[in-house]
């Protein structure tokens, strides 16, 4: 037997159930303090999930947000890249011709050039007196009619 089994048995009724007062009262006590731990505990973990949660969910909606603007973004590159692709495609397109277009340019300048110095030499061959005297004369002429007719 052991030796607490013997202490027991050298124990009276009364020792006996003094010993189990206190046994039960130290147990008692040791579960208070256990319950008062686990409500603080539980307590702390519910502050902090009080807390964590809402943070964590508006994290949550900020990355998504974010990363619905970042599509959006990669879309617009997308696009703008085959626009430029395809402008660039337009242009090598375009530089094939211009050795093309600059000569006809050219031409231009030159058929131009030829029809302004036609139309110069027409205006200076103009004679500006004789057509100064001619306006005096129909003005001369219209001003005894519009006097017939009254409307000076």
């Amino acid at each position: 037997m052991s030796k607490e089994t013997e202490m027991l048995n050298a124990m009276s009724d009364h020792d006996l159930l003094v010993e189990l007062v206190k046994s039960q009262r130290k147990t008692a006590r040791d579960q208070r303090i256990t319950a008062v731990a686990l409500i603080a505990l539980f307590a702390v973990v519910a502050g902090a999930t009080a807390i964590v949660v809402p943070k964590t969910i508006q994290t949550l909606n900020t990355v998504k947000t974010t990363v619905g603007q970042m599509q959006t973004m990669i879309e617009q590159t997308r696009t703008a890249v085959q626009q430029t692709q395809d402008l660039v495609d337009q242009a090598g397109g375009s530089l094939d011709g211009i050795d093309d277009m600059i000569a006809n340019v050219n031409q231009l300048v030159t058929d131009n050039n030829e029809a302004l110095n036609e139309a110069m030499g027409n205006f200076n061959s103009v004679d500006f007196e004789g057509l100064n005297g001619a306006i005096e004369d129909l003005a001369s002429i219209v001003e005894p009619l519009a006097n017939l007719f009254g409307s000076h």
